[in-house]
């Protein structure tokens, strides 16, 4: 018999798992200086590169498969010896969840960035339109929730448009200097070539990001020799690395990371049970006594009636006597606690959310009618954890406009000097706003028809005062409740509404 859902198995998808990872899958690559890497034609950054590629790049693949449900360690684990067993394979992504959480909850609201003077002002508010800021922040949360780390590049384009944009975490990474200060020396960027060949062997660009220029290399491989060749060399005008490297914390640890084992055993579990459920149907018939099968059909034969029609019919036979023998059928199958299991996974599915930080927004406990403090509460170990990847998230965003304004000193084009930028989060959280505007008018504290009208979802305040001043115009009297207005269901027009 054929072994069932042969598709969830995901055979050839994964070798073996590369968890737990290893120090060197998520360490920084320092240097004392910007000499140590061109030095006997690059072959420190050569080995550098083959070290991204075997050590670290298995790592982020792992995390990016777990955030896509295509968890390593329940698709590789060894498929069961008997044929006729069911071979679930029963993938969870909690790394999506989990990823989606962080980012929506920090940037779904645009981060808001302020300068003090209004002409940079307008430079930053007409940069960050032009590139869309808001879904990058968005996506480089993303990046920063499964890797632990993300990078944006940020270039001029042929029309002198100043642009940045993510770049993907498989292709890049940055190299430090030895200093207490971790300063930026040098970004490598490894964008992999099209196959057209179908060698087999993928061929990677390369382009090895300095203060001062951008310098292209021959095409390599994974395996890249003991050197390299530039071919290329090219002035960037930013006085400074435009490269940028966001990290979750200084560890650079993607929120789900800690959790994978946890992660791994809820998979274990649940597709256990969804193999034992199968494993029931498909149990073994156990037929005892002394039985003919009927019409003189054989024992296959009768299997066969038993598969195709679900029904048993059997003839019993007789002792020497002349009397009735008996028959027995039965399934024989392995017990299974039911409830255990289920304990089991509740407990899985708790620890998975307690020790992410992330709120498990499905508990009951998220009830509509929670306070707003108490909704604070349950999220407090949350937001604790968060604070820690929005400072360093800040300091990063601090970078990307220090590059846009240094522009003008090599450029005369470019922009003024830009001054230090407040970058504000806002929580993408619900709010007890009743609880809040009943707080402040039982102060006796005054709030405005403008942020009256801001609190609710269906009209907009200058709309809504414009309607008002249109009503007043017409004689309309504006205390007389809804309910009293009546229309001519003819006409359309109002009636009077009250007593005859």
């Amino acid at each position: 018999m054929a072994q069932v859902n042969n598709f969830e198995k995901g055979i050839g998808l994964f070798n073996q798992s590369q968890f737990p990872f290893s120090t060197e899958s998520n360490i920084n690559y320092r240097v004392n200086s910007i000499d140590d890497l061109t030095a006997n034609n690059y072959e420190l950054l050569a080995k550098m590169i083959s070290h991204f590629f075997a050590k670290q790049v298995p790592r982020l693949q792992v995390l990016d498969q777990y955030s896509k449900g295509l968890n390593t360690d329940i698709y590789s684990r060894p498929s069961r010896n008997e044929d006729s067993k069911a071979d679930y394979r029963r993938a969870h992504n909690f790394g999506k969840i989990i990823a989606q959480f962080v980012a929506g909850y920090s940037t779904s609201v645009p981060v808001k960035y302020s300068v003090p003077d209004d002409k940079q002002q307008e430079a930053v508010d007409e940069f960050n339109n032009d590139n869309d800021v808001a879904t990058l922040d968005n996506e480089l949360m993303y990046d920063v929730a499964k890797f632990g780390r993300a990078y944006e590049l940020q270039y001029r384009d042929g029309n002198s448009q100043n642009n940045v944009k993510l770049s993907n975490a498989f292709e890049t990474f940055v190299v430090y200097d030895n200093t207490i200060e971790k300063n930026p020396v040098a970004g490598v960027r490894l964008v992999q070539l099209q196959d057209l060949q179908n060698s087999g062997v993928p061929q990677y660009t390369v382009s090895l990001y300095t203060t001062n220029s951008i310098i292209t290399f021959k095409n390599i491989t994974e395996q890249v020799g003991g050197s390299m060749t530039v071919v290329d060399e090219t002035p960037h005008f930013y006085n400074s690395l435009p490269i940028v490297e966001y990290n979750s914390n200084r560890y650079r640890t993607g929120w789900y990371e800690d959790v994978i084992s946890l992660i791994d055993a809820y998979d274990a579990v649940n597709s256990d049970t969804s193999n034992y459920m199968t494993d029931v149907v498909n149990s073994l018939l156990v037929i005892s006594g002394d039985f003919q099968a009927p019409d003189g059909d054989g024992v296959n034969q009768l299997i066969k009636n038993i598969k195709k029609y679900g029904v048993l019919a059997l003839q019993s036979g007789s002792d020497r006597n002349g009397n009735t023998t008996s028959v027995d059928a039965k399934y024989i199958n392995t017990e299974f606690n039911s409830e255990a299991s289920e304990n089991y996974q509740q407990r899985l599915y708790k620890d998975i959310f307690t020790l992410s930080n992330v709120p498990n927004l499905s508990d009951e406990s998220f009830s509509g009618n929670a306070s707003g403090v108490s909704m604070r509460y349950k999220i407090f170990g949350f937001e604790q954890a968060i604070a820690q990847t929005i400072n360093s998230f800040k300091r990063s965003l601090s970078k990307r406009y220090q590059l846009l304004g240094s522009l003008s000193s090599n450029l005369s084009n470019g922009l003024a000097t830009v001054g230090q930028v407040t970058a504000t989060f806002t929580p993408n959280l619900p709010y007890a706003v009743s609880e809040e505007v009943q707080m402040l008018t039982n102060a006796g504290i005054p709030l405005s028809r403008q942020t009256m009208y801001d609190q609710t979802h269906f009209t907009d305040a200058t709309n809504e005062e414009n309607n008002l001043a249109k009503e007043q115009e017409e004689g309309l009297d504006q205390s007389e409740p809804m309910n009293n207005v009546k229309f001519d269901s003819d006409k359309g027009d109002e009636v009077d509404g009250g007593q005859e």
